[in-house]
């Protein structure tokens, strides 16, 4: 379905944040990734505790695939496959069902067009913003800049081939936690001009520079399950610093298919406001980092 002329369902927001390591569950949170993946092609693993007892055990799969279950943890690192390896701190006191997940890529393929290409595959656009992501063009062509939003690298000229390398470098969605839900959002982008005017001319001539882009939003304030806590704890626990906004302008069915902007952003300002007999909402303020991207409706 395409979009109509008017907006539908209002501007919403969803909010998510990068779980540290992939992790999700209630649990001991000890487990870090290796970044030693050579396999031919790009994959996913996952981790999930499948017994909690005197020694702890996990089991773990490919692109979900099959499961190999009952592996005890040994404190060291332990190679899953193709030199995929992960270590836990502890031998026990984890929570059955806790779970930690990965994205390599590998050669993936993009479809290019000019000087741009973008992952093809859908599901492995989402780039991980702390990781180092190569694109690399068959033709020798220089990478000029990287949407971790969309999966879509610029180049310095027309580009033959094109195919993306780098470990833990893209977000499977089991990676990302929704932390809340955002209205009333707003994003302004800005291109910076330079001046490039000569004496003589009648007309000024200006020379783009750097886009960006800053915006708001607001949240219900609701008891302890507070925006202000989400973000807080975050931090605190992880000391990520990019968030992931969905933010939504048209989604007639009310379940967040519909058209969007993504966006990775750090906060940097946050207030409550409520007025006499209306509900409180707390407001963050943002700043874009890297380039946004638009998704239409499903």
């Amino acid at each position: 379905m395409t979009s109509p002329i008017a907006p539908t369902h209002g501007k919403y927001g969803a909010l998510y944040v990068l779980r540290p390591n992939g992790f999700s569950g209630v649990g001991l949170n000890d487990a870090e990734w290796n970044s030693g993946y050579n396999g031919a092609a790009s994959a996913y693993f996952e981790v999930v505790i499948d017994w909690a007892g005197s020694i702890d055990t996990f089991k773990w799969r490919v692109n979900g695939g099959a499961w190999t279950e009952d592996v005890e943890i040994t404190g060291a690192l332990q190679t899953l496959s193709d030199n995929q390896k992960i270590i836990f701190t502890a031998t026990t006191g984890h929570t059955l069902g806790d779970q930690w997940v990965i994205g390599n890529l590998k050669d993936e393929a993009t479809t290019e067009s000019t000087n741009e290409a973008q992952i093809t595959s859908a599901a492995r656009r989402l780039l991980n913003p702390n990781a180092s992501i190569v694109f690399t063009d068959s033709g020798g062509k220089t990478v000029t800049r990287i949407s971790h939003t969309n999966g879509k690298a610029v180049f310095s000229g027309n580009v033959a081939n094109v195919t993306v390398t780098g470990n833990n470098g893209y977000i499977p969605a089991l990676a990302l936690k929704k932390v809340g839900y955002l209205i009333g959002w707003s994003l302004n982008t800005s291109l910076e001009m330079s001046d490039a005017s000569c004496m003589g001319q009648n007309w000024k001539e200006a020379l783009p520079g750097q886009a960006g882009g800053t915006g708001s939003a607001n949240a219900y304030f609701i008891a302890t399950q507070t925006l202000w806590n989400n973000l807080k704890d975050t931090i605190a626990a992880s000391g990520e610093k990019f968030f992931l906004l969905q933010l939504f302008n048209y989604d007639p069915d009310q379940d967040q298919t519909g058209d969007h902007i993504n966006a990775w952003v750090t906060f940097n300002t946050f207030g409550l406001n409520g007025e006499p007999g209306s509900v409180v909402k707390e407001q963050v303020n943002f700043q874009v980092q890297g380039e946004v991207s638009f998704v239409s409706n499903a």
